[in-house]
């Protein structure tokens, strides 16, 4: 589960807020979940159908909120 919400975040940062890869990676580990970058990436590997479901059905900010309610999506 916890895989699913770093990728969740990941495509917030990336494709609503529109950052870079290494800045949101540097974010995600350090200041949201407190773990290696490597971990990060690994997650994104292992969850990249779930990626894919949120950038190809247009998830927007919404739906995140449902889908993942713990977390600040604005």
């Amino acid at each position: 589960r916890r895989n699913r919400v770093m990728t969740a975040r990941y495509y917030y940062w990336t494709e609503i807020r529109r950052r870079r890869f290494d800045d949101t990676v540097r974010m995600l580990a350090e200041n949201e979940f407190f773990v290696e970058e490597r971990t990060i990436t690994n997650a994104l590997i292992a969850n990249d159908d779930f990626f894919r479901e949120l950038s190809d059905s247009g998830t927007d900010v919404r739906k995140l909120r449902q889908m993942f309610p713990g977390f600040a999506w604005d």
